[in-house]
């Protein structure tokens, strides 16, 4: 695929995530607005492995219903294998969301809702990792942030 066919992709898939971010907050006789809102984080991504990858992560958290989406756009990296949001603190892998890089499902459920909480609260205590074969242990990465 293309970068111009990615980014046109990842343009779309920001179109649906907005829409379904203004559903989601909207409050509904089920959920009220405060359960059912979902936040948005944010990563620039920067080499962490390939010197000239670069890209963007948006990503939507919905603690309410243990949800987290990721939209990712990335230039000048092989095609990722995986993506994921890493603690800081050591590195290790709290949502895996390589579906958003492989075109597969841009969402998780079932994130527990603590972790949902821990990542709202301290954004920049985490970041966003997009790995390939050429850098397994990650190709660009950002911490994120609103």
């Amino acid at each position: 695929m293309s970068i111009h066919t990615r980014r046109a992709a990842a343009a779309l898939g920001t179109v649906a995530l907005l829409a379904v971010g203004t559903f989601a907050t909207s409050p509904t006789a089920a959920a009220p607005a405060s359960r059912a809102a979902a936040q948005r984080l944010e990563a620039t991504l920067r080499p962490s492995g390939d010197p000239d990858g670069s890209g963007e992560a948006h990503l939507t958290l919905n603690k309410a219903r243990g949800k987290v989406c990721a939209t990712v756009t990335w230039e000048h990296i092989d095609d990722p294998d995986a993506a994921h949001i890493h603690r800081v603190s050591d590195g290790s892998i709290v949502v895996d969301l390589s579906g958003s890089v492989t075109g597969g499902a841009r969402c998780t459920s079932g994130v527990p809702a603590r972790t949902v909480g821990r990542i709202l609260r301290h954004p920049r205590r985490y970041y966003f990792n997009v790995h390939n074969a050429t850098y397994p242990a990650g190709a660009i990465q950002g911490r994120l942030h609103r």
